[in-house]
């Protein structure tokens, strides 16, 4: 359905399938990140982002997926710019996953991880859609 550095203009959403998302070494392995299924979406970073596609998606069976592209997305964060930071939640844990399958992480340095790379996948988000700056939360008492 996708392919490992190829450039990204769609996110995915399954409505019908699963499918595998796997990350293809430097030493041509192939190591499984997660399986999709119905709900699920793919695609997103890339088509979010700007960067290209970090991992394949295989079909595991006849499966369906609606597809939407950047202006559509772009429309849908224009009202409903929240969105953005929820995803960028999503997709800073989807990046440390990929990560740890790729580099045998530790908990330790996932954990470090997942912080920095929210607020740099939001960064590129809001500059590539054109929204504002996330507010930061002010300090507990």
């Amino acid at each position: 359905m996708t392919r490992q550095g190829a450039e990204a203009h769609w996110l995915y959403v399954i409505t019908r399938g699963s499918g595998e998302v796997f990350i293809t070494g430097t030493d041509g392995l192939r190591k499984t990140v997660a399986k999709l299924h119905t709900g699920d979406f793919f695609g997103e970073m890339g088509m979010m982002t700007g960067q290209p596609r970090s991992a394949t998606v295989l079909a595991l069976e006849d499966t369906e997926c609606y597809r939407l592209d950047n202006a559509a997305f772009h429309d849908i964060l224009q009202n409903r710019p929240e969105i953005a930071e929820s995803l960028s939640h999503v997709l800073a844990r989807r990046s440390v996953e990929l990560e740890t399958v790729r580099d045998n992480l530790d908990a330790e340095a996932r954990r470090r991880r997942l912080h920095p790379v929210q607020q740099d996948i939001f960064a590129r988000m809001a500059q590539l859609f054109g929204l504002a700056p996330a507010r930061k939360a002010a300090p507990g008492p």
